[in-house]
């Protein structure tokens, strides 16, 4: 693939990489999520507490009402047994009198109203009783229908709902009837405390003034004065609901009103919250066109600003990678682009016809493709240098190690080879890579010295790391390339006839096992110090047991 080939392929997936990011359309954004879920959980929470609201007052009214008719009912029945005659203190002779002097002696209750249907067909009532008494008759059908053994009746008159409790009062015994009635409210009844305002009586008399008793006349049916008749106590179901209804429509608005803000508020909160994600969406898309210099604002210590801290770190490494990465590929250019250059000037100018110059360019060009493949070799050494296996760790000798490494460096050159280790100990690292580190550390030493100068291999150990390096007495590095001497194509000198990446392999091979190599200041000549823990590093190497055997 040729160099304009690669760069159409390279600017066509990153215009398609932007345009996909671009054309992707956020439909509902995690704001608009959160406020959702906050509005409808809000709806759903006021809801619940309304309808357990009415439920709960709808059950106290019931009980209230149940309660009001059933004293009534009690009060009624003690009277018609134990009442007295205020004229004559006697008992009461006659069904008329109990129901007129008990409705005199009573006052209803709120939506509550006393009938008293006589014998003679009148009805007298304490209360309002307009709508009861229709043309329908509706009312006076229920009363007759449970007359005789008295019970409980319900009605609906114009759209109200009426529940009531009709109590036969016999004539002639001056007595109730004890029916069904008696079992079914009246011990309810009498087992609760009676008002103070209902407790006629003959000795006591009672305790309110009597009042003024309405009459109906024609609706009941008709009978002598000593028959029976029935007292009746009707409430108006629907209006003592009324105010719970204007309660409940109350809260319906209240609540609206608490749901929107609740949600307006959550909207507000969420895109503040969420405004780091927002940004940091954004500035990924600008990282996507290539720019790599965005940063995000953080500020704060919670989670949100923990994850812009972190992102920005993430585009500090990337942009450092980048740069290395752009800074590598340009000098690996510049590196190839000379020998390539020197193999085509030679080969255009050479005479194929004189035998001499073709040895001659046939030599050049082979040293030339040589340095190629040297290039070539310590290239993809870092680039294996990320790689898991590119350190195999097993138990090392440190003494042996050096004195191994040592031992071989005496063929690199004429020198006073000398070793510095003053105990021995075991670690864990990679035996071979370790040695052609010393190896090119030995070799750089040799190429900045003079034959009879000293270099020596040293190694020790502190608390948690192993110390092994190399120093000499030569020439040592220039103080203004000190600083980056490890980074790749940077030479020492001009002399030599390296690439510049022997020490940038050393320090790959130092940062794989956990950790570094540095230049220590000497008064001669220069010292590299490889600092290395004891124990493998967590993120990278393979133990050499997990190797194939062709690889161990």
């Amino acid at each position: 693939m040729t160099t304009r080939t690669m760069m159409m392929t390279t600017t066509w997936t990153t215009t398609w990489t932007t345009t996909m990011t671009t054309d992707r359309r956020i439909r509902l954004t995690v704001q608009n999520r959160l406020t959702i879920a906050v509005a409808a959980l809000s709806v759903l929470t006021l809801t619940v507490v309304g309808v357990i609201l009415y439920t709960v007052e709808s059950n106290s009214v019931g009980s209230r009402i149940s309660a009001s008719m059933a004293q009534e009912i009690a009060e009624m029945r003690s009277f018609a047994q134990n009442g007295v005659d205020p004229e004559t203190n006697r008992p009461f002779s006659s069904v008329d009198q109990i129901l007129s002097q008990f409705l005199a002696q009573n006052q209803p209750d709120e939506n509550e109203t006393l009938f008293a249907f006589l014998p003679d067909g009148r009805v007298l009532y304490q209360g309002e009783p307009e709508g009861l008494i229709t043309a329908s008759g509706g009312l006076e059908k229920a009363v007759a229908g449970a007359a005789a053994q008295g019970g409980e009746i319900e009605l609906s008159v114009d759209g109200d709902r009426y529940e009531g409790y009709v109590l036969p009062i016999a004539g002639g015994t001056e007595e109730t009837s004890d029916t069904g009635a008696n079992a079914e409210s009246g011990s309810s009844a009498t087992s609760g405390t009676p008002r103070e305002s209902r407790s006629p009586g003959s000795s006591a008399g009672p305790s309110k003034n009597p009042t003024d008793v309405g009459e109906i006349d024609g609706v009941g049916q008709p009978g002598n004065t000593n028959g029976g008749g029935a007292f009746v106590v009707v409430h108006n179901v629907t209006a003592s609901h009324s105010g719970l209804s204007q309660f409940m429509q109350i809260y319906m608005i209240v609540a609206l009103a608490a749901a929107l803000l609740i949600s307006g508020i959550s909207a507000i909160l969420a895109r503040r919250l969420l405004h780091p994600v927002t940004e940091l969406r954004q500035t990924a898309q600008s990282i996507s066109g290539g720019d790599l210099s965005s940063r995000l604002a953080t500020k704060g210590n919670d989670d949100i600003a923990e994850l812009g801290h972190t992102f920005n770190e993430m585009l500090d490494r990337l942009e450092a990678a980048f740069e290395t990465q752009r800074q590598f590929l340009d000098d690996v250019g510049h590196e190839l682009r000379t020998p390539l250059t020197i193999l085509g000037g030679h080969l255009e100018t050479m005479d194929s016809s004189d035998v001499a110059d073709v040895d001659e360019t046939r030599t050049m060009l082979l040293d030339e493709t040589d340095r190629m493949g040297r290039l070539v070799e310590e290239l993809l050494i870092l680039a294996r240098a990320g790689r898991p296996d590119f350190v195999r760790f097993d138990t090392v000798d440190l003494r042996a190690l050096v004195e191994e490494s040592l031992a071989k460096a005496k063929g690199l050159g004429d020198r006073h080879w000398q070793l510095d280790v003053q105990e021995t100990l075991s670690f864990s690292a990679d035996r071979q890579r370790l040695t052609q580190a010393l190896l090119q550390l030995a070799a750089n030493a040799v190429g900045h010295t003079e034959a009879g100068q000293a270099i020596i291999f040293g190694a020790r150990r502190d608390e948690d790391d192993v110390h092994i390096w190399v120093r000499d007495e030569g020439s040592g590095v220039p103080e203004e390339i000190a600083a980056e001497i490890f980074d790749r194509f940077r030479r020492g000198s001009t002399e030599g006839q390296g690439f510049g990446l022997g020490l940038s392999i050393i320090s790959a091979i130092a940062e794989a096992h956990g950790g570094t190599v540095v230049l220590d200041q000497t008064s001669v000549g220069a010292q590299f110090r490889m600092i290395l823990p004891t124990a493998p590093p967590l993120h990278g190497g393979l133990p050499k047991e997990s190797l194939p055997k062709g690889q161990k």
